[in-house]
């Protein structure tokens, strides 16, 4: 049955008649324009349960489908809905059929998304944009912030979120990445991009494995900005370069009108005020200016028959071993000109002093320049470091031999002192972890005490000293091994489910010893389940009850 219904819309509709029916839900198809693209399973599912009970209490929005046969509809607002009711085994579901241009079918979905407080972030941001780019004379980011309530900060930020690289979307999709990460990430250029990603997860070295894991955690928002502020952005203050010079690479201009200077752009950085106004956040543009004003330096000196050397004012250890053309600190001097043969004309290629014309000596054995720079220690300096040098090795040669002769005296049978030597000295070795494990292993008490810094810790060294002196001989023995073994105890967390690997020495030994692990590990799950599953009694209830009234 059909029923005609007036509804008055917003000021971008008229009141038109509307019309709502049940429809089969395979009359229906999902609109291809509906910004929303992600659905949470388990949202989807609950819905459905509630479906079934209750059936669908909100009619979906559908209209004629363009260009379709009669009888067949696009869904138009609803997708949920429409998906929970198929969940749901369900034929049909009550929809309002209105007919609605392209243009007012978009905007109704962005609307009605934005009411949705689990819409994402880049499913709002792909709503603006195809509205934009449907009718881009009406709507615009000051009409759109209009419509939807909010500021045009707010919509430029969403759209910003676009910019972001495959990588760093999938990330965000899968709340590997809050939105204020997002937005800083989507900020820079794609390159700057993957390297703010991986940056944010220092622990994963692909994408592939940062997906994969769901405890991934990314550093804090403060932290991924100030690694921007220190790697990704350049102080165009101390730039070498005349920022207001638009010839000197004419395909990128002058840096003060540039849209990528965060003074030129105040919705995009709004922090962008006092001297961070002129920060360039392209650095692959900043660079290729940097390299133009070097090239202008270069050029009168090799008109001249010079060949200038190209040197870095970043030491040799941060060199990536790639450029051997450059010169880095350490491996030059700076000189004057014709001060000694081996002087030649050099330009400096990065730094705030770029394109500065120098001379330098890059003989490590110049008379004039090495010994200049290299510190010659005084014959007492010289005397006191021969006279420590011999003393480490003495005190090094003595050591050794000591060891050797205790080594040819040892008996064949250890006696018991060096026994609880040996036992007491691996024990230490073993770490706090293993510590634990083999506390519980013996049952030891672990009991609490103040650490230096006033806190509450288990000192498992002194217990280890408490034991091992109590032990037999043949419990020494036995203590070595469980001290060899402790550490196959671990279980990843990451992994739970992994079995006991047959190359571990504790399955090995196991084997050795013809232990049953299958019977032990089914022993431990039908105890586990039984502590799960055990019922409270009554007088236990009732002790509950009497410890919350007290």
């Amino acid at each position: 049955m059909t029923t005609v219904l007036e509804t008055k819309t917003t000021e971008a509709f008229s009141t038109v008649p509307l019309a709502m029916q049940d429809l089969p839900l395979r009359s229906i198809q999902e609109s291809k324009t509906n910004p929303r693209r992600q659905f949470d399973e388990r949202k989807l599912a609950e819905l459905a349960d509630n479906i079934r009970l209750h059936g669908v209490l909100q009619p979906v929005l559908v209209r004629p489908l363009p260009g379709g046969e009669a009888g067949q509809y696009e869904l138009v607002a609803g997708a949920r809905r429409y998906r929970a009711s198929q969940i749901a085994k369900r034929e049909t579901i009550p929809a309002t059929i209105r007919e609605l241009t392209d243009t007012q079918c978009l905007e109704l979905q962005l609307i009605e998304n934005l009411q949705r407080a689990d819409v994402h972030e880049l499913d709002e941001a792909r709503g603006y944009a195809a509205l934009m780019q449907l009718q881009p004379d009406t709507y615009t980011v000051e009409t759109l912030a209009e419509k939807v309530g909010r500021s045009e900060k707010y919509v430029y930020a969403r759209l910003r979120l676009l910019q972001l690289v495959e990588e760093a979307q999938q990330a965000f999709y899968t709340d590997k990445l809050t939105v204020a990460h997002a937005f800083e990430i989507a900020r820079l250029t794609p390159d700057d991009q993957r390297r703010a990603l991986a940056e944010c997860f220092p622990h994963h070295r692909t994408t592939a494995a940062l997906l994969k894991d769901k405890k991934a955690e990314a550093v804090t928002v403060r932290q991924l900005r100030e690694w921007i502020e220190r790697e990704v952005h350049l102080d165009l203050t101390n730039a070498p370069f005349d920022t207001a010079d638009e010839q000197l690479l004419p395909a990128a201009g002058s840096c003060l009108s540039c849209p990528k200077r965060t003074g030129s752009n105040p919705l995009l950085f709004p922090e962008a005020i006092g001297p961070k106004k002129s920060v360039c956040t392209d650095r692959t543009c900043y660079r290729a200016k940097v390299e133009a004003l070097v090239q202008i330096r270069i050029q009168p000196l090799e008109t001249a028959g010079e060949k200038p050397l190209r040197v870095s004012a970043a030491p040799s250890w941060q060199s990536d071993g790639h450029r051997p053309d450059v010169l880095f600190q350490g491996q030059f001097r700076a000189a004057k000109k014709a001060e000694c043969p081996h002087t030649k004309p050099a330009v400096v290629i990065d730094g705030k002093h770029a394109g500065t014309v120098l001379h330098v000596c890059q003989d490590e054995r110049c008379p004039v320049h090495a010994q200049a720079t290299r510190y010659q220690p005084t014959p007492e300096e010289r005397a006191a470091r021969a006279k420590e040098a011999l003393a480490e090795r003495v005190e090094k040669q003595t050591r050794r031999r000591i060891l050797d002769a205790i080594r040819k005296k040892l008996p064949a049978t250890l006696a018991r002192a060096d026994l609880e030597m040996v036992a007491l000295d691996y024990f230490r070795r073993l770490g706090h972890d293993n510590h634990r494990r083999i506390c519980r292993v013996y049952q030891w008490e672990e009991k609490k005490a103040k650490a230096s810094a006033g806190s509450q810790a288990v000192d498992y060294e002194a217990m280890g000293r408490k034991a091992v002196p109590a032990m037999s001989t043949g419990d020494l023995q036995q203590f070595l091994v469980v001290c060899s073994l402790a550490s196959d105890l671990y279980c990843p967390g990451y992994n739970p489910r992994q079995p006991l690997g047959k190359d571990t020495n504790l399955a090995q030994v196991a084997a050795r010893y013809k232990v049953d692990t299958a019977k032990l590990a089914s022993e431990v799950r039908t105890e586990l389940s039984r502590k799960k599953e055990k019922p409270a009694t009554t007088k236990e209830k009732q002790e509950r009850k009497g410890k919350k009234k007290q």
